[in-house]
């Protein structure tokens, strides 16, 4: 049981290995929305376990900013107006979540003054994330490429960063206007294969150095940490080397990252769970300036500020493991309050993730042996719902991703693997019973028995009735047959014979070359055993009568038997070897059953005196001359049933 179990167990992790291995996006997939529900339910339930920076806000382009201020790509006056007014209330950063591709000279001054008064101004970068570069390199550089040349990042990398996105075909803020920013990042970011956004790349490998994405420029910036105190270990982590926010030490703060320099973004929840203000109000906050003062100033000053479009039709609206409608300017946000609260999620080692696996599969090898299929099925229902808690208390208390759906698919396929080879087994041990019994019980007791066969297994010490039969003198007769006539005439015989201690529900124990024993009381319990017995040993003489008759007539010899019966307790069980087991009884009362067969009258029925005082208010009997059996030292004393 031990080694099938364990071989079900290594086969149900081969095949839960198997199956993510081939078939990625159906597993990987499944897994990765497993894992959203548990960003969805510390969302709800668990708030507190996710800090949010209050020193991010975002500024947003609604609909009701569209329809008073008609911003659009056209008009920049309202998006001046609004970068001017951040810039007064002394805002630490303005990350604009926009791309503006060309100029508008008679919008754009009042804009360009104002990032150049404020100095904190960001800007978008759209660049293609590819696994290769490009076939052919532009000679003659445009205005924007020469710009994003000269303000690409040479970081310390400790490792081979060959793996890392390329970034090509790169449209920027026109450079003109970029000159007056503080920086440029790139907006770009890859949904996984179900169309989810859960990772944010921070670098990406451009000509010959990097480019960093729109929020890692912003926080690296805010921490002042400058591109050469950057040490990127691709597949394991960047560090940001004396990082400090104002008024606090320095210190370095490592970043895990995939080979793709992804970061998993620890979403604190849904759209409205970070602070919120609309463009419309940050546009009018100018028209009082008491109020802009002392009310809008200390809510603003020192802040990151996203600047988005949230507008009904906005492009950028994705969905997140929080929420299936949210802004990517709100990626933005997470990621720079994953980097600043530190906050960083961890994906299990998959080495530690087998290991886990292989303590799974322990517990169902250990339910399997020692409970019953209920016992398996409900154990490894538990395991399953503990594993999932133990998955979501890893994620609270440690930020720890494990895998969720190939350890609980491995122990569903290791239960009902185990089940179905109990099954199996127990079908296959059904039908060699059943096959068994068919030989010594009548059909009704072989159903009732299969359905608790663990009563014929057991070996126990009963009180039975048992019967032993013979031929009288056919050996002496046998000796003029052919080998066919015997076998036809012992046939015929031992069928009738079977067929009525069937009749009686009897056991039929074995045959004994032309003799027959067979018992009553076993494997099913018959508090009338002993009449039971008497009266099948009444029908067999009356029918070997009958058969007598018919055999003289046909030239055979005149068929007579001998029956005895007593009744004793015995041991009675499947009795022999594993490979050899056989349905039988053990005891000195069985062989005084033999010894009454043998002083038997022929053609009579000779009973012991126990089974005597069973029958005799049923069956009429008759006291015999008391006999001396051997085994026994003095006479003992019996009964002869009258055979009409």
């Amino acid at each position: 049981m031990w080694r099938d179990t364990l071989i079900i167990s290594v086969s149900a992790l081969a095949l839960g290995h198997l199956f993510f291995w081939l078939l990625p996006g159906v597993f990987q997939t499944w897994n990765a929305h497993a894992v959203d529900q548990m960003f969805v339910l510390r969302s709800h339930y668990f708030p507190s376990r996710i800090p949010y920076d209050s020193t991010i806000v975002h500024v947003d382009e609604t609909d009701s900013t569209k329809l008073m201020l008609t911003t659009s790509y056209t008009t920049r006056k309202p998006y001046a107006q609004i970068a001017r007014n951040l810039g007064e209330l002394k805002t630490a950063v303005q990350l604009w979540d926009y791309v503006f591709h060309f100029p508008l000279p008679e919008e754009d001054s009042i804009f360009f003054e104002s990032n150049k008064r404020s100095g904190n101004a960001y800007f978008g970068v759209e660049i293609n994330l590819k696994d290769e570069p490009p076939k052919t390199v532009a000679k003659n550089l445009t205005a924007d490429e020469e710009y994003l040349s000269k303000t690409k990042w040479h970081v310390h990398v400790d490792g081979d960063a060959s793996s890392l996105y390329i970034g090509t075909d790169a449209i920027s803020t026109f450079a003109a206007f970029a000159s007056s920013a503080r920086g440029l990042g790139y907006v770009n970011v890859l949904p996984d294969k179900d169309g989810v956004f859960r990772k944010a790349p921070l670098l990406v490998r451009y000509e010959d150095g990097f480019y960093p994405s729109f929020p890692f420029h912003v926080v690296c910036d805010y921490l002042h940490v400058s591109p050469d105190h950057i040490i990127l270990r691709p597949g394991t982590s960047i560090t940001l080397q004396g990082a400090y926010r104002p008024g606090q030490a320095p210190h370095d703060i490592v970043i895990p990252v995939d080979e793709r320099c992804n970061l998993i973004v620890n979403f604190v929840g849904p759209w409205n769970r970070m602070q919120h203000n609309t463009m419309l109000q940050i546009y009018h906050i100018s028209e009082d300036r008491d109020a802009m003062e002392f009310d809008w100033q200390p809510r603003f000053e020192g802040k990151i500020v996203v600047v988005n479009e949230t507008s009904t039709g906005a492009s950028d609206v994705q969905s997140v493991p929080t929420d299936s409608w949210y802004p990517l300017g709100g990626l933005h946000a997470n990621v720079i309050n994953t980097i600043l609260t530190e906050n960083f999620l961890h994906i299990v080692d998959p080495r530690l993730m087998l290991v886990l696996e292989l303590i799974l599969l322990a517990f169902i090898v250990f339910f399997t042996v020692r409970f019953s299929s209920r016992g398996l099925w409900s154990g490894g229902l538990i395991l399953i719902i503990g594993y999932v808690l133990f998955a979501m208390t890893a994620f609270l208390y440690g930020n720890l991703i494990l895998n969720i759906i190939r350890p609980i698919g491995i122990c569903i396929v290791a239960v009902f693997g185990a089940l179905a080879y109990r099954f199996i087994n127990e079908e296959r041990e059904k039908e060699s019973l059943r096959q068994s019994f068919e030989s010594y019980l009548p059909p009704s007791v072989v159903k009732r028995q299969l359905a608790h066969p663990e009563s014929v297994l057991e070996v126990q010490k009963k009180e039975l009735t048992i019967l032993f039969s013979d031929i009288k003198s056919f050996t002496t007769y046998s000796s003029t047959m052919t080998p066919d006539q015997i076998q036809k005439f012992l046939a015929e015989y031992f069928e009738a014979m079977v067929d009525i201690v069937f009749q009686y529900e009897g056991t039929v124990d074995k045959y004994i070359g032309d003799g027959l024993m067979v018992f009553f009381g076993a494997p099913e319990p018959q508090p009338d055993h002993a009449v039971r017995c008497v009266r099948a040993a009444i029908d067999m003489q009356k029918k070997c009568r009958e058969l007598k008759e018919k055999w003289v007539k046909e030239g055979l010899f005149p068929l007579r038997i001998r029956i005895g019966v007593n009744t004793g307790e015995v041991v009675v069980g499947n009795m022999g070897t594993p490979k050899k087991l056989s349905y039988t009884v053990l005891g000195s009362d069985v062989n005084l059953a033999n010894r009454l067969e043998s002083n038997a009258p022929v053609e009579g029925i000779m009973i012991s005196r126990r089974t005597y005082d069973l029958i005799k208010d049923q069956i009429p009997a008759l006291p015999h001359e008391k006999i001396l059996v051997k085994g026994l030292d003095t006479p003992i004393e019996v009964y002869t049933i009258p055979v009409e």
